[in-house]
């Protein structure tokens, strides 16, 4: 396996280079700021056999067009800094277990970074840690595994911010009364547990607003379909539904119009316009919030690739590029945020994702 630390013999020779050449030539400009600093392919460096760097991505649910797009925006950014993309994998639905072994099968394939998106925050730490160990660059992407030695993650808003979002949503297009029911993909992210308990707290100040149910659906479709349904049966005068995974509203956007309920009861949260738009043309989903997975991917590849070359983690105001664009890290934290949508009406036809 390649050494990540390879600028490290680089910097070695450009000390050589100078004592043989000693300050004759002009002085080298100054470095470049963060938001000057993205690479471009022909700028970035390979590993120490002339190889490009071997990256993998292991998300938490293979077939979710949301990670469809983020991959092939990983796969954009690795295209254009010569980096290679030896696996896109991931269980069919949510299941820590297997993503454990897929990135124990990457460390033995040699990957020299891997990108994870999590089912578990929690019961991939060992795993991650482990990668870390062997000497692969472990980056998170959209789940974050923050108690884990992961070196980054890029993910998009905080966590809290948007669940505030949504939470100030629901007051906004119920009027502040009556029956909601939150919809998750699984309870052991840590992320999309943030979200909800952002939610919770928002809504703790209206008291005419009562919280009837939390289901998680594992991010499965069918099956956030049916609680729903079931939801709709148990609970007649429901108001709204708000989700805090992707599959969520467009699930219960569905049961909704299903239950010849569209008028009547409203889906909120987190979703991809090219799942929800029909539902959002017909007022079931009045507003969205999200960012472009693409462009998550995108970063999340370009980080890790700028860390194999020369050891830098992203900084605030570091800039991507044109796709990859401009990424808020908060101060003292290993977390880049990319900016996220308000979908509506009005514009969620102008995106493709």
């Amino acid at each position: 396996m390649k050494k990540v630390k390879v600028f490290a013999i680089l910097a070695l020779v450009a000390v050589m280079v100078f004592a043989m050449f000693g300050c004759s030539s002009e002085a080298p400009a100054e470095s470049s700021t963060p938001a000057e600093s993205s690479q471009t392919a022909e700028e970035t460096q390979t590993g120490s056999d002339g190889e490009p760097w071997k990256i993998g991505i292991v998300v938490k649910q293979m077939g979710a067009p949301y990670f469809d797009y983020a991959a092939e925006g990983s796969k954009k950014a690795a295209e254009e800094m010569g980096a290679e993309i030896i696996s896109y994998t991931g269980p069919s639905s949510e299941d820590v277990n297997q993503e454990i072994t897929f990135i124990e099968d990457l460390i033995t394939q040699g990957a020299d970074a891997i990108l994870v998106s999590t089912a578990d925050s929690t019961a991939i730490i060992p795993t991650i840690n482990k990668a870390i160990e062997a000497g692969v660059a472990v980056f998170t992407f959209d789940i974050d595994a923050p108690d884990s030695d992961r070196l980054f993650c890029i993910t998009a808003g905080d966590a809290v911010e948007s669940g505030t979002a949504i939470g100030e949503s629901i007051v906004e297009q119920t009027g502040g009364e009556g029956q909601v029911a939150l919809l998750t993909g699984g309870l052991g992210s840590d992320t999309l547990n943030q979200r909800l308990d952002a939610i919770e707290a928002v809504l703790a100040d209206y008291p005419d607003i009562e919280i009837v149910a939390t289901e998680a659906c594992d991010d499965d479709f069918e099956k956030c379909v049916s609680q729903v349904e079931n939801l709709i049966q148990t609970y007649p005068d429901i108001k709204a539904f708000a989700g805090v995974s992707t599959v969520n509203p467009p699930a219960a956007a569905m049961a909704i119009e299903s239950a010849g309920k569209t008028g009547e009861i409203i889906s909120l949260g987190i979703g991809l316009p090219s799942q929800c738009s029909e539902y959002v043309d017909s007022g079931t989903i009045p507003e969205l919030i999200l960012w472009d997975p693409g462009v998550m991917g995108y970063d999340a590849a370009a980080a890790a690739i700028n860390y194999l070359n020369d050891g830098s983690l992203p900084q605030d105001g570091q800039n991507f590029g044109e796709y990859g664009g401009e990424i808020i890290v908060p101060e003292g934290t290993t977390v880049g945020y990319i900016p996220s949508i308000i979908f509506t009406k009005d514009n969620i036809h102008d995106y493709e994702f």
